[in-house]
């Protein structure tokens, strides 16, 4: 199981993100991050290719703001899973403060959850 490599705990958090592959190419596709941890994250997005290591620019939605911050990461691993690949990405380069901004949101999210394990279920 992944969880049992993982250095950093990971936090689930919904952002959405724009991906652009680090091919020269103009495409962006869209996704939203379904964890996030000091050293990569997770995405969700429509089904696509993409090679393992492969180099990819994000554009990652700030929680409870107007604005993106930038990463750029490796593909660590992938799933497929029904009609969407779930995607972990190796942190490359990202804003220290806007990783912390995020860390700080998905640490809250958690705190709730913690405190109130039924909000968090869907039944």
């Amino acid at each position: 199981m992944l969880s049992e490599r993982r250095r950093f705990m990971r936090f689930n958090v919904s952002l959405d993100v724009s991906v652009k592959v680090s091919n020269g190419s103009d495409a962006f596709f869209n996704g939203v991050t379904r964890n996030f941890s000091r050293s990569g994250l997770c995405f969700e997005a429509g089904v696509f290719g993409l090679a393992l290591q492969e180099p990819l620019n994000l554009r990652v939605k700030m929680p409870d703001m107007d604005s993106f911050v930038d990463v750029s990461g490796d593909v660590a691993w992938k799933e497929q899973v029904d009609d969407k690949c779930c995607i972990g990405i190796a942190f490359r380069e990202i804003d220290m403060e806007a990783k912390s901004h995020i860390l700080d949101y998905a640490y809250d999210l958690w705190v709730e959850e913690q405190r109130n394990p039924e909000s968090g279920r869907k039944g």
